[in-house]
């Protein structure tokens, strides 16, 4: 009988009668109708016996093809679709091809039905990541997809904790007039845990701190899914790439693993030039801007960054930071970051900001911070002659301490030029403010400071989103959101407000040139991949300003930048050249004056 051949399942669940010798006989059929195949075909289903004559509805065939071949792929079909609605036995027993017409002898037998698919023991921690129930297999058609995927899940999370050679089989199966019950079981095998890692080639790195880094710590156990990542990992490093694949080795119920890792150069020295219309003059001439960077990464081999960045956004405007960040600390998941920052604005004000913090180190880069942060800005130059005019400034002498959180998510196919993903950075802080007497105020009026609050509280707000949606394969689209919201209870002075605009925010204006108390700006940017670290783009950024300063009116504004420009990278360095205009409330693009921005990245 025909449901009597079927008394088992085979490895890979294929149910037919005689697989071999039906693709043999397909095979010869083929070769034997190549003479003929651009004739008109009639196809003719018939049963193998009188007995299943019934069993010709279900097989999904049309009664004429345009030639032999395409009625031979549409019989194939139709057997593999019946195979995956569980009509496990269909097949094409025969054929003949006589004249115009192709008879094909056709066998559908029972549609399999699950009576039970039991759990043989499988833990609770397996079985809910891979969606097994036993009530979803009562009474329901057999599906092989479904229970591949059931299978696939319970190896996943099997090698992902520890068990690298778990099987999945059935067991007590009982087949009976297309009725099918069985027992999922699942042999976890011997447990493996992480024990060496060992690094071949000539980048000076801490085992230590790759291992920290990479999430793969001596005695925790084996995952596969941890190894795999590690590839996209140590792209992410800047100072190193991978020469071949990792090297696994499996010792009892410890895995070696053995990276093969060269240096790259990754410290570096970059400039940006940037020439802008000096619109201070009638004549409009051409100023050069600039800002020259040195970063040292991995010196010591500790993943460690030095940085030094000097910058001249105008003539007498300039801007110095400094920074130094050290991670794993001690060997655990926390690293130290602390930064210096200068700021001088022509003949108006000085900041002094110096900021340290301790971050949790997440995997993938990702990290939560808690930091301090002091800032003091002290006034070159006072409006004396606003002062003796009874006109209060809108800059003084202030002090500001915040303590805050900043927290860094980010999933970048390639951090330095993504194509899908997305970043996000937050960063809140709160703390207070103390505004100080300046003796060229109180020489003019010695009450001056008497009406203002020596100390206030104020909150700070600051975000930057962004997500690439892949177009293409070498294209994108960045959206983008970066904003910030200064919150205090009373007046905010000049010197303390944002300071927005140039190549890294709202491009097509002066670098810093724009003062506000809160700002988002929006961004769109399409950008065509020709490399790993080469583009060419074209952006826009809207904005929204708030301008609520002491002793002014609040504005607000909806500057527009927008341009293109590209980056490439050479065996020199990489360099970049972008072109921008922008566009604010009743001062439309000037296309005479673009901004253009040169810059030049050396890597050592």
């Amino acid at each position: 009988m025909k449901g009597a051949e079927m008394n088992s399942f085979s490895k890979k669940y294929i149910f037919c009668r005689s697989p071999f010798l039906e693709g043999l006989c397909l095979l010869c059929f083929f070769f034997a109708l190549r003479a003929t195949a651009q004739q008109p075909v009639v196809v003719q289903l018939l049963p193998v016996s009188p007995a299943t004559a019934e069993q010709l509805r279900v097989f999904d065939v049309k009664p004429y093809y345009k030639d032999s071949l395409s009625a031979m792929n549409a019989l194939q079909a139709a057997v593999a679709k019946l195979r995956k609605e569980a009509w496990l036995e269909a097949s094409v027993d025969s054929f003949t091809y006589h004249s115009d017409t192709l008879k094909a002898w056709v066998y559908s037998g029972p549609r399999y039905e699950w009576v039970s698919l039991r759990n043989g023991g499988i833990p609770d921690e397996f079985l809910s990541k891979s969606g097994f129930r036993e009530k979803l297999f009562k009474g329901k058609t057999f599906n092989f997809q479904e229970l591949a995927k059931i299978e696939e899940q319970l190896l996943k999370t099997a090698e992902n904790n520890g068990y690298p050679f778990a099987a999945v089989y059935l067991d007590s199966i009982a087949i009976a007039e297309g009725k099918v019950q069985a027992c999922l079981m699942l042999d976890k095998g011997e447990a493996v845990f992480w024990d060496s890692l060992q690094v071949s080639g000539d980048v000076k790195i801490s085992n230590t701190y790759l291992s920290n880094y990479l999430g793969i710590k001596k005695g925790e156990p084996y995952s596969r899914k941890t190894l795999l990542k590690s590839k996209d990992r140590l792209r992410d490093l800047p100072f190193l790439r991978e020469k071949q694949n990792v090297q696994v080795t499996f010792t009892g119920q410890q895995a070696d693993l053995r990276f093969f890792l060269e240096k790259k150069k990754a410290s570096r020295f970059d400039f940006l030039l940037g020439l802008l219309p000096d619109n201070t003059r009638p004549e409009r001439k051409l100023i050069l801007t600039g800002t020259f960077n040195t970063e040292l990464l991995n010196a010591f081999g500790r993943g460690e960054r030095l940085m030094l960045a000097f910058e001249r956004l105008r003539p007498q405007t300039q801007k110095l930071d400094l920074a130094f960040s050290y991670p794993y600390l001690l060997d655990l998941p926390f690293g130290v970051e602390t930064s210096f920052h200068q700021f001088k604005l022509d003949s108006s004000y000085t900041d002094i900001t110096g900021n340290i913090g301790v971050q949790y180190l997440l995997q993938g880069g990702n990290y939560l911070k808690a930091f301090w942060n002091s800032t003091a800005s002290n006034l070159i130059e006072v409006d004396t002659a606003s002062l003796a005019a009874g006109k209060a400034p809108d800059q003084l002498d202030v002090t500001k301490t915040d303590f805050g959180l900043e927290l860094l998510l980010q999933r970048l196919d390639y951090r330095y030029n993504p194509r899908k993903g997305f970043s996000i950075l937050l960063r809140g802080s709160a703390g207070n403010r103390r505004i100080r007497r300046n003796q060229a105020v109180l020489n003019i009026s010695e009450s001056f400071y008497d009406t203002l609050p020596e100390r206030s509280f104020r909150f700070v707000a600051e975000g930057h989103l962004q997500a690439f949606l892949p177009l293409s394969q070498r294209s994108t689209l960045m959206s983008g959101l970066k904003g910030a919201w200064l919150i205090s209870e009373d007046p905010i002075y000049r010197n303390e407000q944002y300071r927005i605009g140039g190549s890294r925010q709202l491009r097509g204006f002066d670098e810093e040139s724009i003062f506000a108390t809160a700002y988002a700006i929006f961004t769109l940017e399409y950008r065509l991949l020709t490399g790993q670290n080469s583009y060419f783009y074209t952006f826009a950024d809207g904005a929204w300003l708030k301008d609520s300063r002491a002793g002014q009116p609040t504005r607000y504004d909806r500057p527009l930048g927008f341009g293109a420009g590209m980056t490439f990278e050479t065996s020199a360095g990489i360099f970049s050249l972008g072109l921008a205009f922008g566009k604010r409330k009743n001062a439309p693009a000037d296309f005479q004056n673009p901004k253009v921005h040169f810059g030049y990245v050396s890597l050592f």
